[in-house]
């Protein structure tokens, strides 16, 4: 869980997810998958500690990005010593020039993990996100956490953790709850959600507007870090 939301640990201590929505060509799709595998390879890339999510835009509304590179790490002091490690490595700037003559970089979002249980977000092959502005978040992170144990919980059956806007992101929009399942399908269609989610986001519209509702695909995924750490 992140404890910043009880209090217990300074912000800067929290897991740090930074968001690049990317609007790439159609005919480059391919190319920027093999730039992303390519990377993972690499020194550079084997070194990453954080982890990183290569997805595809399923539904996303008036969003032009047709991807989303979600790079996660432990704390924003590790996101900062490695931007500067990295900022004159080859095998960087390799893969960001490939990924600049693909597409372009149309918005950059900075969230800060708040609370988050259930299943590993780096197994999850979909996802759903809820974009929310949120009036209370002190009484919204603790019906979250509230959520994540006994009988009306969904950590069996998905990945989720709740993120804080930090830097850039959408206006009227203050949070983001991620969804990680295997099929979100099978996940909406499921006798726990089924019985368990309505009135739960009945009870956190007390606190909350839902402002959107995306869908992502998972193409590739690397790096170290795992949901038990950022989840700490």
């Amino acid at each position: 869980m992140g404890l910043a939301a009880q209090g217990m640990l300074p912000a800067s201590a929290n897991a740090i997810w930074v968001d690049y929505q990317v609007a790439v060509n159609p005919a480059k799709q391919s190319a920027v998958v093999a730039a992303f595998d390519k990377y993972r390879t690499t020194q550079t890339g084997r070194a990453f500690p954080g982890v990183m999510f290569l997805n595809t835009q399923v539904a996303n509304g008036a969003n032009p990005a047709t991807h989303n590179l979600a790079v996660v790490y432990a704390n924003q002091k590790e996101w900062e010593t490695r931007s500067a490690s990295i900022a004159a490595s080859p095998d960087f700037l390799q893969f960001q020039a490939a990924l600049a003559s693909s597409g372009q970089i149309v918005a950059e979002t900075v969230y800060e993990h708040v609370v988050g249980f259930g299943k590993n977000a780096e197994d999850s092959k979909q996802f759903i996100g809820y974009a929310v502005n949120v009036r209370n978040a002190a009484r919204y992170a603790e019906l979250m956490q509230a959520s994540s144990e006994g009988p009306d919980s969904l950590a069996g059956v998905a990945s989720i953790d709740l993120w804080a806007v930090k830097a850039g992101g959408q206006p009227g929009i203050s949070h983001i709850v991620v969804v990680g399942v295997e099929s979100r399908a099978d996940y909406l269609n499921d006798p726990q959600t089924l019985r368990v989610l309505p009135p739960f986001q009945k009870q956190l519209s007390r606190v909350r507007d839902l402002v959107g509702v995306t869908y992502v695909d998972n193409i590739a995924t690397t790096g170290q870090l795992g949901s038990a750490v950022i989840r700490k």
